[in-house]
């Protein structure tokens, strides 16, 4: 592997907080008839894989001369042993301190050099590194990959100097950030002993404690290419991706092993827990259990959140907002991931003494929603919201892979966004509050609040 990569680069000279988040919201205008059925752009691609377990998707678009190579592993937070909680983001980092092909800091220099970037992600399930380039560069960006699968270093001064800058993120990202570190301490109360326990960033103390070692085990278990896809989109052709890629992939061997287990913690009854930060903003978190993104209940729960919270005339809205003035924001988030997950309401409460207020006003539009239903017109209007959020997510081929990808990664199912508009089209209003009622209840849910601290600093 090793000898083909240097070979590679003789012959070759040029060689990604409102206080919390950012909601995409769509506004449009009552429709005066019904929706009709969604339906998806239609798009061509090929898959195949190497003997060694490797996937592999190409997505072919000619009219620009560059593509993007993403490759996509199945290991994230949510797959982390007890103590070492924050070592797949850790690895992430660790992947650009180079192999003894290409050093630390020549791969960025590389794609620079011939005028493209690249990134890194992690998640609760998957991690993921892409590249942009020109598409006269698709042997260099996989001959890369392939090299940084098998021949990574792990340098123990380098290491150590990588888990400064990570423990310095999770200073700014979490620690210092007023939602981000309440949103941390209720999540963990929510889902205790459960893989969702911790955030992607981990905890600092196992950050603390991870060490080269762990870096290479955890590598060596899961960056093998029976636990990876990947992902090519623009202007290349199937043919000439799979010889390059049994050129670098073929020879990297497969390698066994199990995942973790998932399993939500009992809970009989709903949790509360308050967390006294230095804010002067409270807010309010409500978590829910949901099952996995690939659940035919999930497209439900995706239009009553945005009933209940999401698009401009959202219940929450409405009533706590602009009726009651109790609050000065909302929304709410679906987690889907390959296991089991959560859904996540948030309301701001204007000042602190009207956060019970707020409370009680929320538990009366969610008994109105269960006794009442919702209308056809309100589940018109949220329909044509999801058409045109679906659009904006396949503008361009390489969010059409990326969506594939995902849905493949962690379902084995690329085609699973065409039945989930399927789904869509064959739902009522009653069907969309059956959904809702079996998942969003008081007893398996988990109510949080971030309070100011008093002036003393303790709690009031």
């Amino acid at each position: 592997m090793r000898i083909r990569f240097k070979y590679f680069l003789k012959n070759n000279k040029y060689i990604l907080n409102l206080f919390l988040v950012l909601l995409f919201l769509f506004v449009f205008s009552v429709p005066q008839i019904f929706a009709a059925d969604i339906t998806l752009p239609e798009y061509e691609y090929q898959e195949f894989k190497l003997d060694n377990g490797l996937k592999i998707m190409v997505f072919p678009d000619h009219e620009v001369p560059l593509l993007r190579l993403s490759i996509y592993y199945n290991v994230g937070s949510i797959d982390e042993p007890e103590g070492k909680t924050g070592i797949s983001h850790f690895l992430e980092h660790t992947m650009f301190l180079g192999t003894e092909a290409v050093p630390n800091g020549k791969i960025d220099e590389l794609i620079s050099s011939v005028g493209g970037h690249l990134n890194a992600a992690t998640t609760f399930d998957y991690t993921y590194y892409y590249h942009e380039v020109p598409s006269s560069m698709l042997e260099l960006v996989m001959a890369l990959e392939a090299d940084r699968m098998t021949n990574l270093k792990f340098d123990a001064q380098e290491i150590a100097r990588e888990k400064e800058v990570i423990k310095q993120e999770r200073r700014l990202r979490t620690e210092n950030n007023i939602f981000n570190r309440g949103f941390e301490e209720i999540k963990a109360e929510a889902f205790e002993n459960s893989p969702l326990e911790h955030n992607v960033i981990g905890w600092m103390e196992d950050i603390e404690s991870i060490t080269s070692a762990d870096l290479d085990s955890y590598y060596n278990k899961y960056y093998a290419p029976n636990n990876a896809l990947l992902v090519l989109s623009g202007d290349l052709r199937a043919e000439n991706v799979k010889v390059i890629a049994e050129k670098y992939f073929s020879d990297i061997e497969k390698n066994d092993f199990q995942k973790n287990t998932f399993k939500f913690p009992d809970q009989k009854e709903e949790i509360v827990h308050k967390v006294y930060l230095d804010t002067q903003i409270p807010y309010s978190l409500i978590f829910y259990k949901i099952p996995k993104g690939n659940d035919k209940d999930i497209v439900g729960l995706e239009i009553f959140l945005d009933i209940l919270a999401n698009q401009q005339s959202a219940r929450i809205k409405e009533k706590l907002q602009k009726e009651e003035e109790l609050i000065i924001a909302s929304g709410a988030f679906l987690y889907q991931l390959r296991v089991p997950s959560f859904a996540l309401v948030y309301f701001i409460p204007s000042e602190e003494k009207l956060v019970d207020d707020a409370q009680k006003v929320y538990e009366e539009v969610m008994a109105d929603l269960f006794e009442n239903g919702i209308s056809r017109e309100e589940f018109e209007m949220v329909k044509k919201q999801y058409q045109k959020s679906i659009i904006f997510s396949q503008k361009n081929i390489d969010q059409i892979a990326n969506a594939a990808a995902l849905n493949e990664l962690r379902f084995g199912d690329p085609e699973l966004q065409k039945k989930k508009i399927s789904i869509l089209n064959n739902l009522s209003e009653e069907d969309i509050i059956e959904i809702a009622e079996k998942y969003f209840r008081e007893e398996k849910r988990t109510r949080g609040y971030i309070l100011p601290k008093n002036e003393e600093g303790g709690n009031k």
